[in-house]
């Protein structure tokens, strides 16, 4: 039944194979992703204070919110590690934002979520994916806590001395995000095809640590994905529309506001119940198939060796 149903928004024209795909043009294409991202650990969401949780003040009360890019990052890093697995996909001198050479760019994670070449042949590539924040529903306060430590561990959150010296025996409180808490948020992928959707989806569903200090806390968020819509045009959803609605009624039902906002806006152009599981029952079966995950990345390396020739010429 998923395959009818992908088959059904490629024959509508809201979905493309890769080798369908131009991607010199906008086809004017989008995908959302409607997922819950549940704490199943502590969390630190952390700004530019060592110590303190990100939060903003909405409808009275202190909110807790992680930054898109606080997703983005994790999940990004996922998937780069995963194809790191399939040899041949990923060069092995690649390095994120980092790489000298423009021809290293040449990967499926540098489609998907952009990358520039710091070289004599700069080149930049704009992203195809794009992160909401995530916002609790309730106070900060109450899904918050307060842990003892001393100096934070080598992974770059930690406390400094007023002359930049590392602090050598700190102790102080960090706040976390407890167990338990529900984030909704959105992921909207723009001119991307069926392969690149089911690499998305499987950073989604196999990332479990996001924000500091992950290497002490082992896995912190469960994602469960809710719906996923498909249009000509990007629909106007947003976890901060949901959370905002209730806020203001006292209301959070997460799975549910996710299901019925997208039900809403994409009609039948969404796939969820039976046929979402089936999809990514498939895609984790993807993630596990080396042979045909290698064909899917060769297929996206080839488009992209086709439509940007003159990208990768010697300069």
């Amino acid at each position: 039944m998923e395959i009818e149903r992908i088959n059904e928004l490629i024959n509508k024209g809201l979905l493309l194979k890769t080798e369908n795909l131009d991607l010199r043009k906008n086809h004017g294409l989008y995908i959302k992703i409607g997922v819950v991202s549940e704490t199943i650990g502590f969390l630190i969401s952390r700004n530019n204070e060592p110590t303190e949780l990100t939060s903003e003040n909405f409808y009275n009360d202190e909110r807790g919110l992680v930054p898109g890019q606080k997703w983005r990052a994790a999940e990004r890093g996922y998937l780069l590690s995963e194809l790191r697995k399939v040899d041949g996909i990923i060069p092995k001198d690649y390095a994120r934002n980092m790489t000298k050479y423009n021809k290293y760019l040449k990967n499926p994670v540098s489609l998907l979520y952009g990358d520039t070449s710091i070289g004599s042949d700069n080149t930049g590539i704009a992203s195809r994916t794009f992160y909401d924040w995530g916002y609790t529903y309730e106070p900060l306060g109450l899904i918050s806590t307060r842990l003892l430590h001393n100096t934070l561990s080598d992974d770059g959150t930690i406390l400094h001395e007023e002359n930049g010296d590392v602090k050598s025996n700190a102790i102080y409180n960090t706040e976390y995000i407890k167990p338990g808490v529900k984030f909704i948020r959105f992921i909207s992928l723009e001119n991307a095809s069926l392969e690149l959707l089911e690499l998305n989806l499987i950073a989604t569903l196999g990332c479990s640590r996001y924000g500091a200090r992950t290497a002490i806390l082992g896995d912190n968020i469960r994602n469960n994905i809710i719906g996923i819509g498909f249009s000509k045009g990007d629909m106007p959803i947003s976890s901060y529309s949901l959370l905002e609605e209730s806020w203001k009624n006292g209301n959070y039902d997460p799975e549910k506001q996710v299901l019925e906002s997208m039900r809403n806006s994409y009609g039948d152009n969404l796939i969820s119940g039976r046929d979402l599981d089936e999809l990514l029952k498939n895609v984790l079966q993807l993630r596990e198939n080396k042979d045909e995950l290698k064909n899917i990345c060769n297929v996206i390396v080839a488009t992209m060796d086709r439509d940007w020739k003159d990208l990768w010429k010697d300069k």
